[in-house]
């Protein structure tokens, strides 16, 4: 009975071989070069279901992510943005969780030292705004000294032109006229005791002692004269010219005192009142900068801004290119760059396929189509699809086009970064008439014909056809031929 029932298995299978064989040599008969009359490769029209179906990839992507990156503001890269810890790949975090932690020693000293600088510049500022208004008060004085020290002189120069030198020279003249007269006079005294001694008959005593003194007397009136005439000659000839020289002097420097006073003080006041309100706008700069490198600082212990896992890199159109590259630099020692994504917070519900249709494939899709998702790390799951939106616009070799999934409870292992494939249908039509697309051929008013074949040898015939869907390389005939006809699939 076992033998039997082997035996007729094995003739089943050989018998439905055979049918299979026929069946491929009559479609080879019908679509071959001399399947047909004349030996020209013909198809015979039947009735077949046409479906216009569209598989393309897509990546699963998240609505929500938000990008992790550092933009300082005043700590340059010079500064170092050295990663002292990083949580890893995958982490779950929530709100407020910490990130990354950069190494704070090289920052926390630049705070310090623009904290003193800025007290520093406080000080000065101070001094200065306390100085200024003192300045401008005692400018105008200043000015009113030079000029008032300016007309002193003035006037002591006149004085001493007009006054006390030719009252000098006079007296110096006059003292020396004294030492003479004195001199004179002196002398004649002399004289005359000497003659009178000669005359009376005093002791020799009292003579000798009176004429001592009085040419004692003369020799001092001598010395006189000639002091005074020493005196007079230093006074005309030395001090007199030293002295108007000085006067003169000191007139001239008073003058350019007093003109660079006038040229001087404003300046100056000027120069203070400028030099404050720079000192202002470098004191405002300094504090500027300063609470800039106090959130530069803050911000070196990057926190997660919402609930999510952790991403290495950036998302571009669902694709992580970046994660390998970050991943190295996310390590203690490792080198972060300013305004580049490192790490991106990503919410992982809800999420949609980011698809990449071909352009022979576009006319298949469009919005509202449903369909299904499949997912190449678990192709048993059939998750609902459903295309939202269509770009119209090329990206690199295909289109782009969202589609919205709604993976279900036990769909939880579906996470962003995946990859799947998409299947829609946009229509299927049941036993409809259909020919190759490539024997349909065009007129020159968008009419649409095909070739006949002749019975017994008889030469092929033109006729017109009313067509309706392609795809998939068939061409649905609306109208124009009838199941069985059979037609050429090239032209004649």
């Amino acid at each position: 009975m076992k033998k039997r029932m082997r035996f007729i298995s094995a003739g089943a299978i050989c018998f439905l071989f055979a049918a299979a064989a026929l069946l491929i040599a009559a479609d080879s008969m019908a679509q071959t070069p001399g399947g047909g009359a004349g030996g020209k490769a013909t198809y015979k029209v039947s009735k077949a279901t046409l479906k216009g179906d569209v598989t393309f990839k897509g990546t699963v992507e998240a609505e929500t992510m938000t990008e992790i990156v550092l933009r300082p503001e005043a700590w340059t890269p010079g500064g170092s943005l050295v990663v002292k810890k990083a949580v890893p790949l995958g982490t779950s975090v929530k709100k407020g969780d910490v990130l990354v932690e950069l190494e704070l020693d090289k920052i926390d000293r630049a705070i310090k030292e623009l904290e003193s600088d800025l007290k520093m510049g406080e000080i000065t500022l101070k001094m200065s705004e306390d100085e200024l208004p003192i300045l401008a008060k005692s400018t105008p004085v200043d000015l009113a000294a030079a000029e008032r020290a300016k007309a002193i002189a003035d006037e002591d120069l006149k004085r001493f032109l007009e006054i006390d030198r030719p009252l000098a020279e006079q007296s110096a003249e006059f003292a020396l006229k004294n030492a003479a007269f004195s001199l004179e006079s002196t002398k004649e005294e002399l004289k005359q005791l000497e003659k009178m001694y000669r005359s009376k008959d005093l002791t020799e005593e009292t003579e000798e002692m009176i004429l001592k003194r009085q040419r004692h007397q003369v020799e001092s009136a001598e010395f006189g004269l000639k002091t005074a005439q020493n005196r007079r000659d230093q006074t005309i000839k030395v001090d007199l010219p030293r002295r108007e020289q000085t006067v003169r002097e000191t007139a001239v420097k008073q003058n350019l005192a007093l003109e660079k006073a006038k040229n001087n003080l404003p300046l100056t006041l000027s120069q203070k009142q400028l030099a404050l309100e720079k000192l202002k706008y470098e004191n405002g700069k300094t504090k500027e900068k300063l609470a800039k490198l106090q959130r530069d600082r803050e911000s070196m212990m990057v926190k997660a801004p919402e609930e999510g896992v952790v991403y290495y890199g950036r998302c571009v159109n669902g694709q992580w290119t970046t994660a390998a590259a970050v991943a190295s630099k996310l390590t203690p020692k490792g080198m972060l760059t300013p305004d580049e994504v490192f790490i991106t917070v990503v919410s992982t519900r809800p999420i949609f396929v980011r698809g990449q249709v071909e352009e022979k494939d576009l006319h298949l899709v469009h919005a509202g189509m449903k369909g299904k998702a499949t997912l190449t790390g678990y192709p048993d799951q059939k998750v609902p699809a459903e295309i939202t939106n269509v770009s119209k616009i090329p990206q690199g070799n295909h289109y782009e086009c969202k589609v919205r999934i709604e993976p279900g409870k036990d769909a939880e292992a579906i996470m962003p970064g995946m990859n799947c494939t998409l299947h829609f249908v946009s229509f299927e039509k049941k036993d409809v008439l259909t020919v190759p697309a490539s024997a349909v051929f065009s007129g020159e008013d968008d009419s649409h014909h095909v070739y006949v074949a002749g019975k017994d040898g008889a030469q092929p015939t033109k006729k017109d056809v009313q067509i309706g869907k392609t795809v998939h390389g068939k061409t649905e005939i609306v109208s124009g031929l009838s199941e069985g006809d059979e037609i050429l699939l090239n032209k004649p």
